[in-house]
């Protein structure tokens, strides 16, 4: 009575009962699965294959194969991954045919097999092993003494002429079998030890030079090796330390060597196009291809040959629904932190994926518990980590009665585990190494919402300079209107809130992306961060997101008053804990932000001097830290358009006054008129200086001028008035304008 009871009581998954040792815990919960689940159990053929069966499971469709020869028999095998991870010799596919042969009474065929085979031992780790039958056990025996040892385990430098033994242990005895899983883990071995050549003696640093459109810092040029001999790794690098390029490397070694046909690149939506920008930049190539739309056009571009594709982790979970599986040569996972909840739908789709190499990216592998950290690891290697069970037991300290973790111990075993599988530099350790700036322009889409109001503006727009290049005249209401909808295009790139400010009909993706970009900030390292905006509406939004997760910050607009703005910046520079610092561009002068080394853009200003301002707030006289500056652009807006235009304007200031480079280069297209322009663009220039802050004020859907109150718009109103007139009552100038105004909107401004 009291077996009976112990045997229905219940056990817990995360408490270990005080009688049992652990690996007989985890063997009962295996069991207790297998008499919770309904598997369909068959035998395969009593005659041929005695002891093998087939278990599947109608709720999931999964079907495994398995072999069992008694309970803890040494050749009990079964195909699910857990069987290969555990390191138990069980799981609840083998648990559940053994209780299966008992109901229905069947004899269990546990004679040992009469034939010999090399197969993976699971327990304890992964060993490839001899097992030799009665025959030829003499002969194979003295033919293993060369590869195997005592144990009848492969020896590690025989991996490299393993071949050569099945073909001599065949000639002995032609019945020998070689598991497929066995000769996976040989050929992985064997390709590891050819990669680790290639990557030692090939790709040194002037070879890893000529792939790319860029040089590669060291600790990069690290990275892609790391990556590459891996065969499946995680690059988990400090945000702003180039992970996207490291990956993007490692992928052009495989194609250089035609050992990959294509690259799977899996990321957030919001990168999509961000992935694109970098690969045609860096490698040159113009064949990368975005697989979106509708979920049938989606499936048909999995199957174009293209050395590189992109898909969003949102496409991608509804598409595994239909293809079930898909394979890649080489997968590419961003952010892949957002995988650490192994159970969700996401995490499901990813491990359908069928890649042969693989490099995973994060900035934050760990973020708030141990486990997360094996979830994303086993997307690497399933067994760097395993199992899980015991990297629980052996590194996360719990409460005995409720199970949960409470503690951890025994850290440093565990960099020791992960160090052929995951990389991670900080911004510290290779300070050196760092240049003092670096700009980046993410491109982020827009919402259809966004883009279709944006298309609206831009029809009109694009009405207006049309006339005036017919009639080279427009009228005072035209030329305001004009100005307004330019206006209204720059907000709606960032967020219809800004003309709206109505949150049910609300959109936007920059405010997500910033949000995603914080995180990692505050995750992965120490960074103080700044976010400019021209709008305070745009921040206002951000700020909500941030009280929304407790995560203390410092909003600095037109409307706090001066002696308020020291007390924010003490504390931002003071306070450990205040690490963002948001600002409109009324913080953008006389303010001294050293302590901050990102600064994060979410629009971009008409004059390149006041981006110039915001970033020359932190990239001081005296910062010791190298300054990244990441500056959000909506893909297929105003703001795309304005990126040359920018660069342009720079280059051409630092020309003629910081010692720059002598001729600015456009793009061949453009070059023509740009020297067609270059005298109407000079005489411009200071003109638009002087008076682009009529761009700046937020306008409503209706197209009327706000009107806040007098005393919070300060000088902006003055500026705003005067240079309005200036341009208004001038027809060259406006001529001026809405040549430059052409330009931005050209047929090659994707616009």
């Amino acid at each position: 009575m009291e077996n009976s009871q112990n045997r229905e009581r219940r056990l817990s998954n995360t408490i270990k009962p005080a009688e049992m040792g652990l690996e007989e815990w985890q063997v009962a919960l295996r069991r207790q699965q297998a008499q919770r689940e309904r598997f369909a159990i068959s035998e395969i053929n009593p005659q041929f294959c005695p002891g093998e069966y087939q278990v599947r499971n109608p709720r999931s469709r999964s079907q495994y194969k398995v072999i069992y020869r008694g309970a803890y028999s040494p050749w009990n095998y079964c195909s699910c991954p857990d069987f290969r991870t555990s390191g138990l010799g069980t799981c609840k596919h083998v648990e559940a045919v053994k209780l299966w042969l008992q109901a229905v009474n069947k004899e269990v065929h546990n004679e040992e097999p009469d034939y010999s085979s090399v197969y993976v031992d699971y327990r304890g780790g992964r060993n490839i092993r001899l097992r030799t039958c009665e025959a030829h056990r003499k002969e194979l025996a003295t033919l293993a003494h060369e590869y195997f040892d005592q144990a009848s385990v492969l020896r590690p430098e025989a991996y490299a002429t393993f071949d050569t033994f099945i073909e001599k242990a065949r000639s002995i005895d032609p019945s020998l079998r070689c598991y497929p899983d066995a000769l996976e883990l040989v050929i992985s071995q064997r390709e590891r030890l050819q990669r680790a050549a290639l990557a030692e003696n090939v790709y040194a640093d002037t070879t890893l030079d000529a792939l790319l459109t860029k040089k590669l810092y060291p600790y990069q040029k690290e990275g892609v090796r790391f990556a590459f001999k891996a065969g499946k790794a995680i690059i988990a690098d400090e945000m702003g330390l180039g992970k996207t390029v490291q990956a993007i490397c490692c992928a052009e070694i495989y194609l250089r060597e035609k050992m990959v046909e294509g690259v799977l690149i899996v990321c957030p939506n919001s990168l999509k196009y961000q992935w694109k920008s970098e690969i045609e930049r860096f490698t040159g190539r113009k064949d990368v291809l975005i697989v979106e739309g509708y979920a049938s056009r989606r499936l048909e571009l999995y199957k174009a040959s293209v050395p590189y594709k992109i898909v969003s982790f949102q496409s991608l979970a509804n598409d595994i629904k239909s293809l079930n599986r898909l394979s890649t040569d080489m997968l590419i996972m961003d952010e892949v932190q957002r995988l650490k909840n192994w159970n969700t739908q996401l995490a499901w789709a990813v491990r359908r994926i069928d890649a042969h190499y693989s490099v995973l990216l994060s900035g934050t592998p760990l973020e708030n518990n141990l486990d997360e950290l094996s979830s994303i690891v086993q997307l690497a290697d399933p067994y760097c980590l395993s199992p899980l069970y015991r990297f629980r037991y052996d590194h996360i300290v719990t409460d005995p009665e409720s199970g949960k973790a409470i503690g951890y111990k025994n850290l440093n075993d565990i960099r020791d585990k992960l160090k052929d599988t995951l990389i991670r530099r900080t911004k510290q350790s290779v300070q050196l190494q760092l240049p003092k700036r670096t700009d980046q322009f993410l491109l982020i889409p827009m919402t259809s919402q966004q883009a279709s109001r944006h298309e609206e503006l831009r029809t009109s727009v694009a009405r207006l300079v049309s006339k005036w290049s017919r009639t080279h005249n427009l009228s005072e209401e035209e030329r305001h209107r004009l100005l307004l909808m330019l206006g209204q295009m720059r907000m709606l790139a960032d967020s219809t809130f800004i003309i709206n400010q109505d949150m049910e009909d609300r959109y936007d993706v920059k405010v997500g992306e910033a949000m995603n970009i914080l995180s990692n900030a505050l995750d992965g390292g120490t960074a103080k961060i700044v976010v400019f905006s021209e709008w305070e509406r745009m921040l206002r939004l951000l700020a909500m997101e941030l009280d929304a997760q407790g995560i203390r910050h410092e909003f600095l607009h037109g409307n706090v008053p001066s002696q308020k703005r020291s007390e924010l910046i003490q504390r931002f520079t003071n306070d450990e804990g205040c690490r963002i610092f948001l600002s409109t561009d009324a913080g953008s002068t006389g303010l001294n932000l050293q302590v901050a080394s990102i600064v994060i853009n979410l629009d971009l200003p008409w004059n390149p001097a006041i981006l110039e301002q915001r970033v020359g707030r932190i990239y001081r006289i005296g910062q010791e830290m190298p300054i990244q500056v990441m500056n959000l652009v909506s893909k297929g807006s105003i703001e795309e358009s304005m990126i040359d235009r920018l660069r342009f304007k720079r280059s051409m200031f630092e020309g003629a006054l910081d010692g720059g480079d002598d001729t600015i280069f456009l793009s061949e297209d453009r070059f023509k008129g740009f020297m067609e322009s270059l005298s109407d663009l000079t005489n411009l220039s200071p003109t638009l200086t002087e008076g682009e802050e009529v761009l700046s004020p937020e306008m409503p859907s209706d197209g009327q001028p706000l009107t806040p109150p007098v005393e919070a718009m300060g000088e902006t109103v003055t500026t705003f008035l005067t240079s309005l007139r200036e341009i208004l009552q001038s027809p060259e100038k406006t001529k001026q304008l809405a040549e430059a105004i052409t330009q931005i909107l050209s047929p090659s401004s994707d616009l």
